[in-house]
C-alpha cells in the first residue's frame, strides 16, 4: 500500500464503504482508526503552523520587555586605534625585545635592526662634507688673496691715471702760455724790440710744449689701459667669490644630506610611538624585513571605542557628544562611562556579520561611542559590547 496522505484517504474510504452480500465480512485493517486520529492531529497541526507564521514576531516582540524610554540601545565589539609600526629600509631583524600581549610605553625599544649599511651611508656623506669643506677653505683662501690684489692694482691704476691727467693739463697749459708768449715776442721782433733770437727761443719753447703734451696724452692713454686691466682683476674676483658661494651651497647641500642619513640610523631602533599594548608581532630575530613591511601592530588601551549600527529611523535621535554608557560581559553589571564620538554621514547596509539575511538588508548608520576611561585595562578590542546611547538628557539609566 502506498504511504502519504492519499492512500490514507483511500484506506479511510475503504472502511466506510459497506461489505459485499456473499463471502465473509472482511476484518477491518489493523490500525484504520488510529491512522485516521493521525490524520487529523497533522491538519491541525499544519493550520495552526500556518496561522503561527504571520503572528510568532508580534507575539515575540509582545513578550520582549519595552526598551527604557530615551534610551537607544545597540550591540557592537570594543574596537581600537591601531598602529601599525613598518621600517623605512630593508634590513635584518638582529633583536627582538617585546612580545605579543606585552604593555609598551612611548619610545619604549622594541626592535633593533641591522643599520652596518646605514652607518656605512654616512660616513660616506661625512667624507663629501670634508672633502668640500676643505675645497671651500681653498677657494676662500685664493679669493681674498686675488681680491686684495686686484685691488691694489686697481687702486695704483687709478692714481697714475689721474697723475696723468693732471700731467696733461699742465702740459696744455704750458704750450698754451708757450703759444701766447711765442705770438708776442714775433711782434717784439716785427717792430725790433727784441732781438731775433728772442723770437726763435720763443718758437723752441712752443715746440718742447707741443711734444711734452704729446708725450702727456699717451701717458693718460697708458694709464687708463693699466686701469681698465686693474678692473679686469676685479672681475675675476667676482668669478672667484661666485665659484666660492657655489662650493658654499654645495658644502651646505651635503651637510643636509648628511643630517639626513644620520636621522635614518635612528630609524633601524623600532620604538613605540604611543603608550599601549602590542597585539602582533609578525617577525622573529634573523629575518629579513623590507620597507613597508608591518612589524608590529599596538594598541592604545585608553582610547577604545565600540562600533554599533543603528537603523535609520532611530539616527535622528543620535548626536556627536551624548552621553553613553557600555556594558560587557566579562564585567555583568558595571557601566564603563563613554560618549558618542562619530556618527556616519551616510547610510549603509548593515554589515555581512549581523546574524539575519532580514537583518542585513536594514538601512543603518554607523556610531562609534568612544570609552572615556579603561581602568586597568580590563576591557580590550575583540570583546562583545552593548552600548546605551542617552538621547534625552533627563532619561533615567536603566
Amino acid at each position: 500500500m502506498a504511504h502519504g496522505l492519499p492512500a490514507i484517504m483511500r484506506m479511510t474510504s475503504g472502511v466506510q464503504e459497506s461489505a459485499p452480500p456473499s463471502g465473509p465480512a472482511p476484518r477491518p485493517p489493523t490500525g484504520g482508526r488510529p491512522g485516521r486520529r493521525w490524520l487529523v492531529a497533522g491538519a491541525i497541526a499544519l493550520g495552526l503552523g500556518l496561522l503561527a507564521i504571520p503572528v510568532a514576531p508580534r507575539l515575540l516582540s509582545w513578550l520582549r520587555p519595552a526598551a527604557p524610554t530615551g534610551l537607544l540601545s545597540a550591540s557592537g565589539r570594543i574596537e581600537g586605534r591601531i598602529t601599525t609600526l613598518t621600517p623605512k629600509s630593508g634590513a635584518w631583524a638582529v633583536a627582538l625585545h617585546i612580545d605579543e600581549g606585552d604593555p609598551v610605553r612611548q619610545g619604549q625599544l622594541l626592535a633593533t635592526l641591522d643599520d652596518r649599511a646605514q652607518r656605512e651611508r654616512v660616513r660616506a656623506a661625512e667624507e663629501q662634507v670634508n672633502a668640500l669643506a676643505r675645497k671651500l677653505v681653498a677657494a676662500n683662501g685664493q679669493l681674498g688673496m686675488t681680491e686684495r690684489q686686484a685691488t691694489l692694482q686697481t687702486e695704483q691704476a687709478a692714481a697714475a691715471q689721474r697723475q696723468a691727467a693732471a700731467g696733461l693739463a699742465r702740459t696744455r697749459a704750458d704750450l698754451a702760455q708757450t703759444e701766447r708768449d711765442a705770438q708776442r715776442a714775433a711782434i717784439l721782433v716785427a717792430k725790433e724790440l727784441i732781438a731775433p733770437q728772442e723770437g726763435e727761443h720763443a718758437r723752441l719753447k712752443v715746440e718742447v710744449a707741443a711734444n711734452a703734451v704729446k708725450e702727456a696724452e699717451e701717458g693718460l692713454v697708458s694709464s687708463e689701459k693699466n686701469l681698465a686691466l686693474a678692473r679686469v682683476g676685479l672681475q675675476q674676483v667676482e668669478i672667484l667669490r661666485a665659484e666660492r658661494d657655489a662650493l658654499a651651497r654645495q658644502r651646505a647641500q651635503a651637510e643636509a644630506q648628511l643630517a639626513e642619513q644620520r636621522s635614518h640610523v635612528a630609524d633601524f631602533s623600532i620604538r613605540s610611538p604611543i603608550d599601549g599594548r602590542v597585539l602582533t608581532r609578525t617577525v622573529e630575530r634573523g629575518e629579513r624585513v623590507e620597507a613597508g613591511t608591518p612589524l608590529f601592530t599596538l594598541v592604545d588601551l585608553d582610547r577604545l571605542y565600540v562600533k554599533i549600527y543603528v537603523p535609520e529611523p532611530s539616527i535622528g535621535k543620535v548626536a556627536l557628544g551624548q552621553e553613553a554608557r557600555v556594558y560587557v560581559d566579562a564585567y555583568p553589571g558595571r557601566a564603563f562611562p563613554a560618549r558618542v564620538s562619530r556618527v556616519a554621514g551616510e547610510a549603509e547596509f548593515t554589515p555581512k556579520n549581523v546574524e539575519t539575511k532580514e537583518e542585513r538588508v536594514k538601512l543603518v548608520f554607523a556610531v562609534e561611542v568612544s570609552l572615556r576611561e579603561n581602568p586597568d585595562g580590563v576591557l580590550k578590542p575583540g570583546m562583545p559590547a552593548d552600548a546605551v546611547i542617552r538621547w534625552q538628557p533627563d532619561a533615567p539609566w536603566r
